[in-house]
């Protein structure tokens, strides 16, 4: 799905800019099971490739040369082994990492700050600057993670999604672990295009307000 300025949305829950053959992914939250398991939780940890496989599945698709990472690439913060280990999985696949955004999970970046590069005031792609979001947003066009929309109605089936507004794009989570907030209980975006990732696809289901009356509608008809 291609909106604004060039930008593709994938079902991977990147964001590409096409123009400069940039994917911007945000809250990676790598170390998510390893942080459960030092909780006492007996879960399995995936690999780092594994972790990345949809994602490096997307870059090789869209001939992807350029990453950036808009926040929350640790889930407990980043440690040397984890910033080396990711380095080392970029440059396998012959892409170029070329920001990292700290986002409010990302403790211990200083630590890696020899190693990654880091921005963090933001990256501009395009004419895009490239934030986490978790704290007041910049003029001008923002590209931001944080708030891991999705749409969830009712509320036991759910889908990650973007929104689009006017010279604004929020990305989705890309950690399937990741909780999401119901884009429908915001009225900061009501005025927001929901695209949903259902599948492998990417669907415009228009207006969070209309969105929001339409599946209102739907309930008010079955209740009868």
């Amino acid at each position: 799905m291609h909106v604004l300025d060039g930008w593709l949305l994938t079902a991977a829950r990147a964001a590409i800019h096409v123009p400069t053959a940039t994917a911007v992914v945000s809250d990676l939250h790598l170390g998510y099971a390893e942080a459960r398991r030092h909780a006492g939780e007996a879960v399995p940890a995936p690999t780092l490739a594994e972790a990345l496989w949809r994602l490096w599945q997307c870059l090789l698709r869209h001939r992807v040369r350029h990453l950036v990472i808009a926040g929350d690439m640790g889930e407990a913060g980043v440690s040397e082994r984890l910033a080396v280990d990711l380095l080392t999985w970029v440059r396998q696949r012959r892409v170029d990492l070329v920001a990292v955004v700290p986002g409010n999970h990302d403790r211990g970046l200083s630590h890696a700050a020899g190693l990654l590069p880091l921005c963090p005031d933001g990256f501009l792609v395009g004419r895009w600057r490239v934030v986490h979001g978790d704290g007041a947003l910049p003029d001008g066009p923002v590209v931001h993670g944080h708030e891991h929309p999705c749409l969830r109605w009712p509320a036991r089936c759910g889908a990650p999604c973007y929104l689009v507004g006017r010279d604004r794009l929020v990305l989705p989570a890309y950690s399937a672990d990741a909780a999401g907030v119901n884009v429908l209980g915001r009225t900061a975006w009501r005025d927001y295009t929901c695209a949903v990732i259902v599948g492998k696809e990417v669907l415009d289901f228009g207006k969070v307000s209309a969105l929001s009356a339409r599946l209102r509608g739907r309930s008010a008809m079955r209740k009868r």
